[in-house]
């Protein structure tokens, strides 16, 4: 079974390896990596989910089925329902403290690895993207 943190760090790495030209020509960190409606702002953080980097990993760990491994059924059920009907919400489950606390940790785990890669790249960040890197 692929590790969910390990598939996502070498997704988020390769994706912004692939456009870290585009990155200096538009002046942003938007891409396009042909998942769901496919544009993210990789530093869009607070906010509407749309378009965010948390859409994206929430996309993310459903297309590459992750959700389905790390949810029990019902509640798989209850995020494939959001992926399809409302694909500019994120899902979170809630009763499942558990599975919660593993998907708020899949979500650092793309915070830090998009900011590490991002500033060894020597970009300059967004302050509310980098309020959240433990610095």
């Amino acid at each position: 079974m692929i590790d969910p943190e390990e598939d996502l760090k070498s997704f988020l790495t390769k994706l912004i390896e692939e456009n870290k030209d585009n990155f200096k020509k538009q002046g942003d960190f938007v891409v396009r990596p042909g998942i769901a409606y496919d544009r993210f702002d990789l530093t869009a953080v607070e906010g509407s989910y749309d378009m965010s980097l948390a859409g994206l990993v929430h996309h993310f760990l459903y297309e590459r089925g992750h959700y389905e491994k790390l949810l029990p059924d019902k509640e798989f059920e209850e995020c494939e329902n959001v992926v399809k009907n409302y694909p500019e919400m994120i899902y979170g489950p809630e009763n499942n403290e558990d599975v919660q606390s593993t998907l708020d940790e899949l979500h650092y785990v793309a915070i830090e690895t998009v900011g590490e890669k991002l500033k060894s790249l020597k970009f300059e960040i967004p302050n509310e993207f980098k309020e959240l890197l433990d610095e």
